[in-house]
């Protein structure tokens, strides 16, 4: 009993470390006066009309891809705009280019992107920016961006990696006329 408790409040814990990664996003991208104009942002039960956008198709059964965080342009209510929130990779690096496949096998017209603070420092290592391990080469393919957003300004950009808040700005901002 004493061993389920641990490994249910560790649990408890990752999940609420990953929603507080989520509000940080959320509070990033409200910041930005064009973006606030432009978007509405959230989770996707609070900005998506049509939250069957979000479902892939398995036989009989669909299920909602790994959707933490959604832009929808105003102007015409469009879901522009998937983000994937992740504080750090180990197993989880696997589900993000999964989801991101899928939402490019099924053709769906939103962009799907990795919003990370990089804790662990799994993806930028900012002592050794060019080295890249298996996340790092794997998901900027997959996705269509990965942003560490954890850094101030604009540090680091290479194929669809970028590390630093202005980059995921300035990507967003670029989704008003998409």
């Amino acid at each position: 009993m004493k061993k389920e408790k641990i490994i249910k409040e560790r649990q408890s814990n990752v999940s609420k470390a990953g929603k507080d990664k989520e509000k940080e996003v959320i509070q990033l991208l409200l910041s930005d006066n064009e973006i606030r104009e432009h978007f509405s942002i959230g989770h996707p039960s609070k900005v998506l009309k049509n939250i069957e956008e979000l479902y892939i198709q398995y036989g009989d059964k669909s299920e909602m891809i790994d959707a933490d965080v959604c832009v929808v342009r105003k102007k015409d209510n469009k879901l522009v705009c998937v983000i994937s929130v992740k504080k750090s990779f180990r197993e989880r690096g696997a589900q993000t280019a999964y989801w991101a496949l899928k939402v490019k096998q099924y053709k769906k017209n939103y962009k799907y992107l990795l919003a990370t603070p990089d804790v662990d420092k799994e993806l930028f290592n900012p002592q050794n920016p060019e080295n890249k391990r298996k996340w790092r080469v794997i998901l900027p393919f997959e996705s269509d961006g990965v942003f560490v957003y954890s850094y101030d300004g604009k540090l680091y950009e290479e194929h669809k990696f970028y590390v630093g808040k202005d980059y995921l700005l300035e990507y967003i901002k670029s989704l008003v006329s998409s």
